[in-house]
């Protein structure tokens, strides 16, 4: 059977290092076809050839029949293949309508000239937008929207190019559960028009959702591909770590301590209001709300990222009217940020460096930086952490579990006694996480205080002792682990009350 797309017998290395090794794929159109697998499984690798950006060593695609050598991003584009990134590609400065027809403007004639004519890429971008239900101006700059609405502007840009194959690298990653849901609503309808949708994702629960056939790959091989209404979730979770995965969500009941932090009555620029909470030792704090909600705002102002703030911080009964980085630090407090931001790593620096820049004291002597000591601590954090990556081991290169398990690395070397983790498990694979879970366990249970911001709902309930909800800068509501449902936060994240 001929497929309207196949990959035959891709085979790629960087470095001497085999990433793929002769991997079959296929898809048809209006169909949506899953890939899943660890980090550095090669999945994403694989799709980058789709996409032009890397060229196979060996192997052959065929399109509608037709043999493709992919010279480039162009070439692929003008074969009707887009890919939209994991990380956005928009430009923050430009509105909504220049982001999607730039460099392919539409022109009219005025006298002797060829001008842009905005008027008509305006018309077509509201066009677009109205079909996809989303109330955007499309004069609107891109740097006022959430990371979900630009996510749907990158799939329009696609879109308006003709593309007819459509590779979604994790894209519900920084997606709140609405615009999760928002965009397998607009896939199903990519499916109607006969879009060929090619779907790169950890999270196995969405598969079943919206694929039609689901691939696994493992180690740069190809290990099955299924009907999705043929397999299951541990089946799946299986054929890609090799091994079985007991426990999602692996949480400790810890005795708590004494109390560490207390926030009180912390206001920001009118995007955190009359905050309130406590924390005590060996206690995991879960914030969670939708976009804009103010959590990840909150985060940024208790380790002092941004401010002034109006209230008080108290962190072992010192009161605090004002913080920075620095000053956080010195008094226990760090931040784990996520992956999918520049805020944790230095990404074109070594992993021993990422490690240890956090107590360059503790490896100075007369203030200068001891080699053996930088590389002693190091190894002994990847191997503590189970990082899986030599000492100089570029960062850009890891995986994203592994640069996770890296920042952790480097707080746990400043001995940190409170730990504002931002989505602790967004962009990473099922086994990276429950390994990530283990190391937030090893920390509770030697008495350390956490706080995990999140959007994943579910993260939330199988991690936290207490749940705040967050609604338009406010904590909407309190709720014990043993009370907190979905439907609940759900219910309170988007504005909900008590009667």
């Amino acid at each position: 059977m001929r497929h309207f797309l196949e990959m035959k017998n891709i085979t790629k290395q960087f470095n001497g290092n085999v990433v793929l090794k002769n991997v079959n794929f296929f898809a048809d159109k209006g169909q949506v076809h899953a890939i899943i697998g660890e980090n550095g499984a090669g999945k994403t690798t694989l799709m980058k050839i789709l996409a032009g950006l890397f060229p196979p060593d060996s192997g052959d695609i065929f399109i509608n029949g037709q043999r493709v050598h992919i010279n480039g991003p162009k070439h692929a584009q003008e074969l009707g293949i887009a890919m939209i990134y994991q990380e956005c590609r928009l430009f923050p400065d430009l509105n909504v309508t220049e982001n999607i027809f730039i460099r392919r403007e539409p022109l009219k004639k005025l006298k002797f000239i060829k001008i842009i004519d905005w008027a008509k890429a305006h018309k077509e971008t509201y066009k677009y937008l109205d079909y996809f239900g989303l109330n955007i101006n499309p004069k609107t700059a891109v740097s006022n929207l959430s990371a979900g609405q630009q996510k749907f502007i990158e799939i329009i840009k696609a879109l308006s190019q003709n593309a007819n194959i459509i590779i979604m690298d994790e894209p519900t990653v920084a997606l709140t559960e609405q615009e999760t849901e928002l965009l397998f609503k607009v896939i199903k309808d990519l499916k109607k028009l006969g879009i060929t949708v090619i779907y790169i994702s950890h999270r196995v629960e969405e598969i079943k959702k919206i694929a039609d056939l689901v691939s696994v790959i493992r180690d740069g091989e190809l290990i099955v591909t299924k009907d999705i209404n043929t397999t299951n979730i541990h089946e799946l979770i299986k054929a890609m770590s090799g091994k079985e995965v007991y426990d999602k969500y692996p949480k400790l009941k810890v005795k708590t301590g004494k109390n560490i932090l207390r926030v009180e009555n912390l206001s920001y620029n009118d995007k955190i209001k009359n905050i309130n909470f406590e924390l005590s030792e060996g206690e995991i704090l879960g914030i969670t709300g939708l976009t804009d909600s103010g959590k990840d705002v909150l985060a940024r102002v208790l380790f002092g990222i941004v401010g002034p703030f109006q209230g008080k911080i108290y962190i072992n009964g010192k009161a605090f009217k004002s913080m920075d980085p620095y000053t956080a630090k010195i008094n226990g407090l760090c931040f784990v940020s996520a992956i999918d931001t520049e805020e944790g790593l230095i990404s074109n620096m070594p992993t021993n460096v990422n490690i240890t820049i956090t107590n360059l004291q503790r490896i100075s002597t007369m203030g200068f930086i001891d080699n053996a000591a930088e590389s002693y601590h190091a190894r002994d954090m990847i191997e503590r952490l189970e990082i899986g990556c030599n000492e100089n081991d570029i960062i850009s290169i890891l995986s994203g579990g592994k640069k996770k398990k890296v920042i952790f690395a480097k707080w746990l070397f400043t001995n940190s006694k409170i730990f504002i983790i931002d989505e602790p498990s967004a962009g990473i694979d099922i086994c990276s996480k429950v390994d990530i879970y283990n190391i937030i366990n090893e920390l509770v249970l030697s008495g350390t205080a956490i706080i995990m911001v999140s959007s994943n709902i579910e993260e939330i309930i199988g991690m936290c002792d207490k749940i705040l909800v967050m609604y338009n800068g406010e904590i909407r509501k309190v709720l014990d682990r043993e009370h907190a449902t979905e439907q609940k936060i759900l219910y309170y994240a988007s504005g909900g009350k008590d009667d």
